[in-house]
């Protein structure tokens, strides 16, 4: 008899460098998500389609199961929208076509995940050095114009008794 671990590889709840999140993005596709944690549901849609829209199931429901996603780096599930039982919904009733509808949804999906998982640049030097001026300028702005301000009031004050 032969045993074999098998490791679930586990992301860390950091957040990536910006060029390993961007890596993992361009690697990330809809055949990537795990279909057993996904479940489709279609409903009646609403809206323009005389008769049809109230005889053919159109709008898709697509519910993504989340809570043991070890494939999803875990700071990107905090960042996603989930039910209370740790879901994540896409819907779409955009077209009158079921299978358009499908597509829809796993494209809403999938640029949902890849937004969730996107770490921004860190700001370079020249944008940390002109932000600190520009903090330094307001502050000076601020003050003289508290200044001012503190003058035109000492001036409306009176000076002594007229009595």
């Amino acid at each position: 008899m032969r045993f074999a671990l098998q490791y679930l590889r586990r992301y860390s709840s950091k957040p990536w460098s910006h060029s390993k999140a961007n890596e993992w993005i361009n690697n990330f596709n809809k055949d990537k998500i795990p279909q057993d944690k996904l479940r489709i549901t279609f409903s009646k849609s609403s809206g323009p389609g005389g008769q049809n829209v109230n005889k053919v199931s159109s709008k898709v429901n697509m519910r993504l199961e989340l809570n043991q996603a070890t494939w999803l780096p875990s700071y990107a599930k905090d960042k996603l929208k989930l039910t209370k039982a740790g879901e994540l919904v896409i819907t779409s009733d955009k077209t009158r076509s079921q299978a358009n509808n499908v597509d829809d949804c796993y494209n809403k999906l999938v640029q949902t995940i890849k937004d969730a998982v996107a770490v921004p640049r860190d700001p370079d030097e020249a944008t940390l050095a002109r932000v600190e001026t520009l903090k330094k300028n307001e502050k000076i702005k601020r003050k003289e114009l508290k200044k001012r301000h503190s003058q035109k009031k000492q001036s409306r004050r009176s000076k002594g008794n007229d009595y």
